[in-house]
Parts: C-alpha cells; structure tokens; sequence
C-alpha cells in the first residue's frame, strides 16, 4: 500500500483518504472566500518520494518534490477538477512516471 497524505486550506492533514473524500477536498476549494485561509489550496503528497500536488483556485495544479529542493515546482493551468482528481489518484497510487510525463511548465515562464 503506497503511504499518502492530504492538507487542505486549513492545514487539516488526513492520512491516507478515500477517492471520495479526495473529491470533497477539491471541492471545497469552491466555497472558499476570499482571504478566509492564508493558503487556499489543497496538497496531496506521495511520503515515500516526496512528490506533492497542490490544487490552486482558477484550476491552477502545481507539482513539487519536497525532498529535492533543486527542483523548481511546476505548474499546469485551466486543470478542472475532475482532472485534478485523476492527478491526485495517480500520485496516490505512486504511478510517478505517469505524473511527471505530464505537460508541466516551469514556474519562471
């Protein structure tokens, strides 16, 4: 079993979650206001390599490794969040290649 962990917009971490609730913490990207949270976005990280997606309002989905700090964090925008979720899905399984041959750009376009 691939170890994964979410945060979402209030820093609430929860182990290991289910598709479904996965889903409801893309969606509640929705019904923030603005300014409510200081960072509205919600992560999930792959623990054994590090690897992290944040879903951003505006369908904006970064990826990063938190253990390889000489990697600049890429991007990918017009995301919806049913794609966003498949993203999540495939980091959670740990299919890394599939996640990193996806079209990202760097951060310093």
């Amino acid at each position: 079993m691939q170890l994964y962990h979410t945060t979402d917009a209030h820093g609430v971490t929860e182990i290991c979650p289910s598709e479904a609730r996965m889903r409801e913490l893309i969606d509640e990207l929705d019904d923030l206001e603005p300014g409510e949270v200081e960072h509205p976005d919600v992560s999930l990280i792959h623990d054994h390599s590090g690897w992290m997606l944040s879903i951003h309002p505006k369908n904006i989905v970064s990826i990063d490794n938190l253990d390889q700090k000489d990697n600049a964090p890429r991007f990918m925008k017009n995301i919806n969040r049913q794609r966003a979720l498949i993203f999540w899905s495939l980091l959670a399984q740990g299919s890394l290649d599939k996640i990193l041959e996806l079209p990202w750009q760097s951060a310093d376009l």
